[in-house]
């Protein structure tokens, strides 16, 4: 299942790339840091010990001369927790078993830079801020394992989940930019069939993210 979704986002990039003139395109490949804070908080407060977590990654950009681009992203969060149970009350009860949860989203955005509106001047040198927003598709893996668990426990799952995006990039140099965005995913259907997140009744892998790209390119 995972192979077959990650080749169907796959193929999508290579009809988008090839729908529009090589001519008309730049590719700028970045390095991205994201903080999410995840829907499912009780779940990942539990097991994660917060509902924040960091992924770490890459991508690349294909931007056209009229403003528009295609970002395709891919990330991984790995972190070790634990097992933990949710009573009838929300009270939250850690179990000292060991797991491993690892989150692996590829996503593919659309979207739009504007025209540079403003400029600013720090240190002589002048500092260009272009907006964007866009919105776009993703699939997500979530696995959750553990050396002592039982039939039903372990999580290994992929979904197809949605997101928006805006933010600002920041021009340092002629090659180098800055991106700073907030983006919104709603993953549904990993979540809410057994385990914490069926006893909190939290169905969504999805979250508010701030992300962090250093992006090479004019």
């Amino acid at each position: 299942m995972t192979l077959r979704v990650t080749a169907t986002a796959a193929a999508v990039v290579a009809v988008l790339l090839a729908a529009t003139p090589v001519c008309a395109q730049q590719l700028r490949p970045f390095a991205i840091v994201t903080v999410e804070r995840f829907t499912a908080a009780t779940t990942f407060d539990a097991t994660l010990d917060s509902a924040f977590q960091v992924l770490w990654g890459g991508g690349l950009e294909v931007a056209s001369r009229k403003n528009w681009f295609m970002d395709f992203t891919v990330t991984r969060m790995s972190r070790n927790g634990q097992r933990a149970f949710v009573a009838d009350d929300g009270q939250e009860f850690r179990l000292a078993i060991p797991l491993h949860a690892t989150l692996t989203p590829i996503e593919v955005s659309v979207g739009r830079r504007f025209p540079v509106r403003r400029r600013t001047t720090t240190r002589r040198r002048r500092l260009t801020v272009i907006p964007f927003v866009g919105a776009g598709v993703g699939v997500y893996s979530y696995t959750e394992t553990s050396d002592f668990s039982v039939a039903g426990e372990d999580v290994d799952s992929t979904h197809v989940g949605y997101l928006v995006l805006g933010g600002a990039e920041f021009r340092l140099s002629k090659w180098i930019g800055l991106m700073a965005d907030a983006q919104y995913t709603r993953v549904p259907g990993i979540f809410g069939k057994a385990g914490v997140s069926q006893q909190a009744g939290e169905s969504d892998l999805g979250g508010i993210a701030g992300r962090v790209r250093v992006i090479l390119g004019r």
